[in-house]
């Protein structure tokens, strides 16, 4: 083809008087321009979070969803009466993943890879299927949980062909339910080698998937960088091992000693091999401020003048705080190592800033959710990295008309914000996010934005300053003493808080 082409440049020349010289030089330079764009175009990728997907929605669904193939599951759903997207306050229905999936689609029709920052399933999906099914039988709760997680790969597939997509774990994927997951577990694998090939991973992949629900692949396109997805589930304050081979009864947990030890593991072989890490997880290290202000003002009740001590009483972490030092401590020694980390969980548009005050503070993104069950749009993301493997920017889109939009009325999906021209930050960084939560600190401006983003525009008035204070300290203060310093001092009775409880159940 290039001979070709030149042949006709060559005649080209003798009709026109070109030099041919000239003429090979532009074509290497439109050679290479176009090699540029491609390799450009390809460092797009999408971000979805927090997908809880309920196929139960439609009860009268159930029975012949629960006998079908997940390659029938599809027109069954799309026999449902209940035709209204899912309402706030709701997991994700079918009309609502339908909407999102395409809209994806149709924003990022070939993106680089999709990550997916855990929670496939919904709150309370064993009750709902006991409850739909009159079914207490754990293998037909086990079956139908496996046909969910295999149907949404489907879906992920039909729309995006054989692109790679890195799953993560959340706290309601699992068989035994919420934040139960155990190492060696039947959810583990069942899915291993589901999630083996939506990775288009190795066969070690499936070992460490097994033992620890994560794994270790390259970033796509970028030679030496790797992407680490972590299964946080077993650092949580509220995580609890149980074996669905013993009826889901409660076991000792050994997973947080197991992943810290492989995550140690791996960043020390990147950082002798001079690679870039990327960490994936579900939930984030730091504090629940939402669930702190709650429980601040739930023990406040009952004390006519609450103080400082209360305050510290009332702090909800999300890890174990031992975990979280831990972590906080190999970030930091290996923090010219791990350039970013991605997070879900809350259900928010957040971040957090790990060791905030020193000289090299790493930082977590947030991811927002598509399941609006806290009160937020739902939404999705669509993010870029460098040649060089570093996150540069990213771009939110979300569902503007939830309480109109049916099978019948189309979901409309735009976009929200693009981070470098809301917060005019040229890369997407820990210094970038740490000039921003310091406006948030000491602007009304800066903290009402931060805020109506947060909540992904479903707009709620600003509570003041102080109603937000338990939010915007965990940005920055992650663990117990560093979060009481920021909130407790000050701290007020202040119900000036989102409605709802944004992510922790």
């Amino acid at each position: 083809m290039l001979s070709s082409l030149r042949g006709e440049l060559t005649q080209s020349s003798k009709q026109h008087g070109f030099s041919l010289a000239v003429l090979i030089v532009w074509l290497l330079v439109t050679a290479a321009s176009a090699q540029s764009a491609s390799a450009s175009s390809n460092r797009h990728f999408l971000i979805t979070s927090d997908i809880h997907f309920n196929p139960m929605a439609d009860p009268a669904l159930v029975t012949a969803l629960a006998a079908a193939a997940p390659t029938q599951w599809e027109s069954i759903l799309n026999r449902s009466q209940l035709t209204a997207f899912s309402p706030y306050g709701q997991d994700t229905n079918w009309w609502l993943l339908q909407s999102a999936l395409d809209q994806m689609r149709k924003t990022l029709p070939h993106p680089a890879f999709i990550l997916i920052t855990g929670d496939l399933l919904a709150h309370n999906f064993p009750n709902t299927f006991a409850k739909a099914m009159h079914d207490h039988d754990r293998q037909h709760y086990r079956a139908f949980v496996r046909k969910t997680v295999d149907f949404l790969a489907l879906e992920f597939r039909r729309r995006f062909g054989d692109t790679k997509i890195l799953l993560a774990i959340g706290n309601n994927d699992e068989e035994c339910g919420n934040y139960s997951i155990h190492p060696h577990g039947m959810f583990l694998i069942d899915t291993a080698d589901l999630a083996r090939n939506l990775a288009h991973a190795d066969d070690h992949f499936v070992a460490t998937w097994e033992a620890l629900g994560s794994y270790n692949v390259p970033l796509p396109g970028v030679p030496g960088v790797r992407i680490l997805v972590l299964n946080t589930v077993f650092f949580s304050n509220k995580y609890h091992a149980a074996s669905f081979q013993d009826g889901c009864a409660s076991v000792p947990p050994t997973g947080g000693h197991d992943l810290l030890a492989w995550l140690e593991s791996n960043l020390s072989q990147a950082k002798q091999a001079n690679e870039k890490v990327w960490i994936v997880y579900h939930i984030p290290p730091g504090i629940d401020g939402y669930s702190t202000m709650q429980q601040y003002l739930s023990l406040s009740q009952a004390i006519a003048a609450p103080g400082a001590q209360l305050c510290s009483q009332a702090i909800v972490p999300m890890w174990v705080p031992a975990w979280t030092s831990k972590f906080d401590s190999l970030l930091q020694k290996y923090d010219t190592t791990v350039v970013a980390s991605l997070a879900g969980h809350t259900h928010t548009d957040d971040f957090r800033l790990i060791n905030a005050s020193g000289a090299n503070p790493s930082f977590v993104l947030i991811n927002p959710a598509v399941s609006p069950v806290y009160d937020q749009n739902p939404a999705f993301r669509v993010a870029t990295f460098t040649a060089q493997g570093t996150l540069s920017d990213q771009t939110t889109y979300y569902l503007t008309n939830l309480d109109r939009a049916s099978s019948k009325v189309a979901g409309r999906w735009k976009k929200e914000y693009t981070f470098s021209r809301e917060w005019k930050e040229r890369q997407l960084d820990a210094a970038g996010l740490k000039t921003i939560y310091n406006k948030i600190q000491t602007e009304d401006q800066a903290r009402n934005q931060w805020f109506k983003l947060y909540n992904v525009s479903h707009y709620l008035p600003p509570p003041p300053a102080t109603g937000m204070k338990p939010l915007f300290c965990a940005i920055g203060s992650l663990d117990v003493a560093s979060y009481e310093t920021c909130y407790c001092p000050s701290t007020p009775v202040d119900r000036g808080l989102p409605p709802s409880h944004p992510g922790e159940e």
